[in-house]
């Protein structure tokens, strides 16, 4: 995947986030959007939308707070431990993580398919660039990307191709290895 196709596929998601942003302030009653322009929130903010360079989420920004300033409200109740099965659940998957992560020779490579397909720390970075850094072939860190999220469960990230375009490519690529054959 080229980062050509991740340029265009978020242009696509920015420009449907704007289209619905918009909508949204279009839907308010007049004194609740009088509102949002004060606090210049009147235009979506794609700076903070998808994987911007902005850091934090729109939703952390005080301007979308409506009402007492957080500084000065009570600390909320402390929530309640959270349930030993839960607890279990999430060391497991570090525990599987980390096991990955020390198994490979190539610890580096691991953690950026990791971060990748996890879409944690996703910087805009693909797989090809992943493999340039590394020395090896772009196919070698798809298929360890495959390899982790099947591990641990995940769906493929955005910056992985779709579990649709994984089953078409395999199906051409047999059908072609079989007509290949046939063939003296």
């Amino acid at each position: 995947m080229s980062g050509d196709d991740y340029t265009r596929r978020q242009s696509a998601k920015d420009a449907e986030y704007a289209r619905e942003y918009r909508a949204w302030v279009d839907s308010l009653p007049a004194e609740e959007r009088r509102k949002v322009e004060a606090q210049g929130l009147a235009e979506p903010d794609l700076a903070r939308h998808g994987n911007g360079s902005a850091n934090g989420d729109a939703a952390d920004s005080p301007l979308m707070r409506d009402g007492d300033d957080p500084a000065v409200m009570p600390e909320p109740d402390p929530e309640p431990a959270a349930d030993t099965c839960e607890i279990e659940f999430v060391w497991d998957a570090v525990r599987r993580v980390l096991g990955e992560i020390l198994i490979h020779d190539n610890s580096r490579l691991t953690t950026e398919c990791i971060a990748l397909v996890s879409g944690l720390s996703y910087t805009g970075c693909s797989e090809t660039e992943i493999a340039k850094r590394h020395g090896i072939t772009r196919a070698a860190v798809s298929k360890r990307c495959v390899e982790l999220t099947e591990l641990l469960g995940l769906r493929p990230s955005r910056a992985m191709r779709s579990l649709t375009a994984r089953k078409s490519y395999r199906d051409a690529r047999n059908q072609s290895t079989q007509s290949n054959e046939g063939t003296p």
